[in-house]
């Protein structure tokens, strides 16, 4: 009976030593993450309290907090138009975007995945836009695009077109400032890719080449089912950031011609600090907000439906 007791007392004693082990361990790991959640709690999360606040009041930078106004800075939006025509800008770049930069990155991904002789100085050239300021590169662009002199209309006039009018023609202008966002965002898709490919097993290349399988058949039933999680994360991260696009519309456009670049994150630029309407600029941002993890889920959702 000692015996037994004793047991059960060493088994109670080190179960006890384990639950403080874990204990311990559990709170090594708070310490580390602690500083990333102080840093999203203090430049994400409260912010994004406080601009719901500043929504429900008619709120400026200069006057502070005037008149509790509720809803109606919400209400107004439905009666904007210029907010619905940022909107539609915003939707038109994301689509102009987005898919091109993917199919684009990925073709690169699989002709530069494998070491050979000048791939790393193709690499580099791919990745350097990358890590260049965005607004020195938005300069550099609206030079080239220039209607007369530009580097652009050059080279279109030494092939034998006519000049063509990028910046300043409505139809024209969003899609010149895509393709210059596809140039500057391509390299980081691309080392996504890279590193995706680089993951996938080589056996099973090799198992379909054995069953007579082509290249495009390899990339269809392998390379693109081994690739969804990454297409996942690139497709989200990609639509995210260019729903927040500001800077080349600031530098090259100001929203024109006629607000055809004029996306919501300059719209809400421009009406909380240039026209001192920040309880409204704060209830686009929220909608904005909301609207971004609503297609990040509905996106996420669709790339694991077959899962």
């Amino acid at each position: 009976m000692a015996q037994q007791l004793g047991t059960a007392q060493s088994a109670t004693s080190f179960l006890g030593r384990m639950l403080n082990w874990r204990r311990q361990q559990l709170i090594v790991a708070f310490l580390f993450v602690l500083p990333a959640m102080i840093n999203f709690a203090t430049f994400r999360y409260i912010p994004i309290v406080q601009a719901f606040i500043a929504s429900m009041y008619d709120y400026s930078l200069l006057g502070g907090f005037g008149d509790f106004v509720g809803g109606q800075n919400y209400m107004r939006m439905f009666t904007d138009p210029v907010f619905w025509r940022s909107m539609q800008a915003t939707v038109l770049f994301v689509l102009y975007k987005v898919p091109l930069q993917i199919v684009l990155a990925l073709g690169l991904a699989m002709l530069l995945a494998r070491q050979s002789i000048g791939t790393a100085i193709v690499r580099s050239a791919i990745l350097t836009p990358m890590v260049t300021s965005i607004i020195i590169v938005s300069i550099i662009w609206a030079m080239m695009y220039h209607s007369q002199q530009g580097l652009l209309q050059s080279l279109l006039v030494t092939l034998g077109f006519q000049k063509i009018a990028f910046l300043s023609d409505t139809g024209r202008a969003l899609p010149a400032v895509a393709a210059m966002m596809i140039w500057k965002d391509i390299g980081f898709s691309f080392i996504i890719f890279v590193a995706g490919l680089k993951g996938i097993p080589e056996m099973y290349y090799e198992a379909g080449i054995v069953d007579g399988a082509n290249r495009w058949q390899l990339f269809r039933h392998i390379t693109l089912p081994l690739l969804r999680p990454i297409m996942m994360f690139v497709i989200v991260t990609q639509t995210i950031f260019s729903f927040q696009v500001f800077v080349p519309v600031y530098q090259m456009t100001q929203g024109g011609p006629l607000d055809s670049t004029k996306v919501i994150v300059y719209y809400i630029y421009q009406m909380g600090f240039r026209f001192q309407d920040m309880g409204y600029a704060s209830a686009m941002s929220i909608v904005t907000l909301v609207l971004l993890l609503m297609v990040s889920w509905l996106q996420m959702r669709f790339l694991r439906m077959d899962d």
